[in-house]
């Protein structure tokens, strides 16, 4: 934009908002690290037996089922001795959020310290709770990547979108939860309702990847980067509050009266009784794959990003089969030109996506479409996630009000390759995860572990819980895409986009027209 017109639109965006301008380069960041050595703590003190019989390797677990995946988090927090690391996209002041953080202000009471790095784009959404919570002397929260015209959070956000367009597309998206540097969760969970089945009208199904070992390091080290670099800064510099004991004395109130709610008393007592079967932990070798935060600043050519091109190399060298799993599903060129090398060496490919119906992002769903028909073109098993899926303990006897209702969308990012190889993280085989948005996974190798996670695959694609894709003829020389599932115990073809309107039809046809792939 030249320069008189952007003095132009700040001078108008500050005149009518009287929005206050932050500049990072004079906000003070103290510089901090994660726990050297925890083995006087009481995970490491619990785990250093077992970690040691297993010298080299790390021990992971598959965690596939909210309820677990949330109850385990608050598990790990109770038992933190010394530190609380969490890095995410989305941390929601909402019921469950609210859970989260009344367990880390007791940590942090216990002494323990507690860093929190969320990025910028939906903070504003929860961020009291949070304010307050960073006031405790024994937390700090930090906010990445962040809008820099404040107190004005429509003004501002539309001047700098249209100002400073390439960084603000730019958002950390990573995921991680470390405790006392000796356990750690990561995946495509984020923090909210939706994640942990207790949303009322979305529920989104993930999968996590809990890590003890030489992995955890790793993962602490890819966090002190992110939580030191220049772009992340403390929410204490970017907002106004009093400088008093208040904030922490409402936070502790309005936690009080949270836990006496009757749908969060019966929430955790549904936490409670849920039956989860502990799986014992996979030992294998296990890599960190991971964006460098300077990804998040635009014009950065020397910046190291995060391997993908290492596990494109690994798809290349696929032996016989490669299993996908992503909720927003935008090959591109590189990933056609992957699949049709992979089909002329006899590699079989399988993708699990979501459906139309099932998807909580129509853009992106939109650029996916374009891709349909080349896609079993080139002879790739395609999967369309349906938005009932059912709940994931058939065996409890009474499902509560807070799953029950839910729409299922997938949300996980995982791959398989060769039953040998698995990948998860926070990765969706799209534009905007290669090119904008930082990222984070774990590369295990691992027969055993491979096998649960295709398991997991093989169950989410059953034709009762998503729709396999085809193309049968359809007159001279032509072809139409179907839906293929099933439905009541039989089997039912659809020939247009299953549980949408003729309106939803145009709108996603309108779409995959225009809509820009490369933010996608």
């Amino acid at each position: 934009m030249r320069p008189y017109l952007t003095c132009l639109l700040g001078l108008y965006v500050s005149l009518l908002s009287g929005c206050t301008i932050i500049d990072p380069s004079v906000i003070d960041r103290p510089f901090t690290r994660a726990l050297h050595t925890a083995a006087d703590t009481r995970l490491a003190k619990q785990y250093a037996p077992i970690v040691a019989e297993h010298a080299g390797l790390s021990g992971f677990r598959l965690i596939d089922s909210g309820l677990e995946a949330l109850s385990t988090r608050l598990d790990l927090v109770d038992q933190a001795q010394k530190t609380i690391d969490l890095q995410y996209y989305i941390l929601r002041s909402d019921l469950s959020g609210l859970i989260l953080i009344d367990h880390l202000l007791a940590a942090a009471d216990r002494g323990v310290r507690v860093r929190i790095l969320i990025d910028d784009l939906h903070y504003e959404q929860s961020g009291t709770p949070l304010d307050s919570l960073d006031t405790h002397p024994n937390v700090e929260l930090r906010i990445i990547n962040p809008f820099l015209y404040r107190h004005s959070l429509l003004l501002g956000r539309m001047f700098e979108a249209l100002w400073d367009f390439s960084r603000v597309q730019r958002r950390m998206h990573n995921k991680l939860f470390v405790v006392d540097n000796t356990v750690a969760i990561i995946g495509g969970r984020n923090l909210g309702d939706e994640y942990f089945e207790v949303h009322p009208r979305l529920d989104l199904r993930d999968i996590d990847l809990l890590a003890i070992g030489p992995v955890v390091p790793q993962l602490s080290t890819s966090f002190d980067s992110y939580w030191n670099y220049k772009q992340s800064l403390p929410v204490s510099a970017l907002t106004e509050r009093p400088a008093d004991e208040k904030p922490l004395r409402d936070l502790r109130q309005i936690l009080k009266k949270h836990k006496q709610r009757t749908d969060v008393h019966a929430y955790l007592q549904h936490l409670a009784d849920s039956e989860v079967t502990e799986v014992p932990l996979t030992w294998a070798k296990g890599r960190l794959l991971a964006d460098f935060p300077c990804k998040l600043v635009p014009d950065q050519p020397d910046c190291a990003s995060l391997d993908f091109d290492r596990i494109y190399g690994l798809f290349q060298k696929a032996e016989s089969e490669l299993l996908i799993i992503s909720p927003y599903f935008i090959p591109g060129k590189q990933g056609m030109g992957l699949f049709r090398h992979l089909r002329q060496n006899g590699i079989r490919v399988k993708v699990l996506t979501n459906s139309y119906a099932a998807t909580d992002l129509k853009i992106v769903q939109a650029g996916y479409n374009r891709y349909r028909r080349r896609l079993l073109t080139e002879q790739v098993d395609l999967y369309e996630f349906k938005p009932t899926f059912p709940p994931p303990f058939t065996q409890r006897k009474k499902r509560s009000a807070f799953a029950g209702a839910s729409q299922a969308c997938m949300h996980a990012k995982a791959y398989v390759i060769d039953r040998k190889m698995v990948f998860v993280g926070s990765f969706n085989h799209d534009p905007r995860s290669a090119t904008l948005n930082s990222e984070i996974g774990i590369l295990v190798e691992s027969p055993e572990l491979a096998k649960q996670l295709a398991a997991l695959f093989a169950r989410y694609t059953q034709p009762q819980n998503s729709y396999r894709l085809q193309l049968e003829p359809w007159g001279k020389n032509r072809q139409r895409l179907v839906w293929q599932t099933e439905e009541d115990g039989k089997k039912r073809t659809y020939h247009q986009e299953p549980l949408t309107t003729w309106w939803q039809h145009l709108k996603n046809a309108l779409m995959a027209v225009f809509a820009p792939e490369d933010l996608l």
